[in-house]
């Protein structure tokens, strides 16, 4: 007996290690040639990755304005690009050489933070520990590309209260708004903007 699966939700899949072999990367693919809706979709997940948002986001990119230029202003893209941070590739480019010499530098490398193209915030390096980290990858140059270099972000801090293990506790604390929306698409196309969580119908 065969059924039809019409929704594909993704809770592995986002780490290359979750592919240990060819037949994992064909299971992909099937799924992702399936008219099932995925969640996410490969153009979502591409984008959500650390390696686009570098691209994206490194000081002097082209590639944002690209995306943006048939429909935005330079005015627009220019708004849009001063709200990001400054992500670094490590590689052989101007951008990756600079990105370079502040990382493994003790004292420069306090403003930054070193990402892996994983999930969760367990596995970056934050400043001063950058230099000993990259000086254990030793010369090989694919560890070093499978890091981007993120300018911290240095929200303020506010006094309050949070509720934490079931006991309030009280003191500087730092807000993060996370939004949430939908996105359907066919052939490429955004057939559908999402709707923000928490807001009316």
């Amino acid at each position: 007996m065969s059924y039809e699966v019409s929704l594909i939700y993704f809770r592995a899949g986002y780490s290359p290690s979750h592919y240990p072999s060819p037949a994992s990367w064909d299971a992909r693919l099937h799924l992702e040639r399936s008219a099932a809706i995925k969640c996410p979709s490969i153009l979502t997940h591409l984008a959500g990755s650390k390696k686009i948002q570098q691209e994206l986001a490194t000081p002097n990119s082209p590639h944002l304005a690209n995306f943006l230029s048939r429909t935005s202003s330079a005015d627009l893209i220019d708004r849009i690009r001063n709200t990001f941070t400054a992500i670094y590739p490590l590689d052989d480019t101007p951008e990756g050489q600079h990105a370079i010499r502040l990382a493994t530098s003790a004292k420069d490398s306090e403003g930054y933070v070193l990402k892996p193209q994983r999930e969760g915030g367990g596995n970056n390096v934050y400043g001063s520990k950058i230099p000993a980290f990259l000086a254990g990858l030793g010369d090989d140059q694919q560890k070093w590309r499978s890091h981007i270099l993120m300018e911290l972000i240095k929200p303020p801090t506010l006094r309050n209260s949070i509720l934490r293990n079931g006991e309030v506790q009280s003191g500087e604390v730092i807000g993060e708004l996370g939004v949430y929306g939908v996105c359907l698409w066919r052939n490429g196309h955004d057939e559908a903007g999402g709707k923000k969580d928490g807001e009316d119908e």
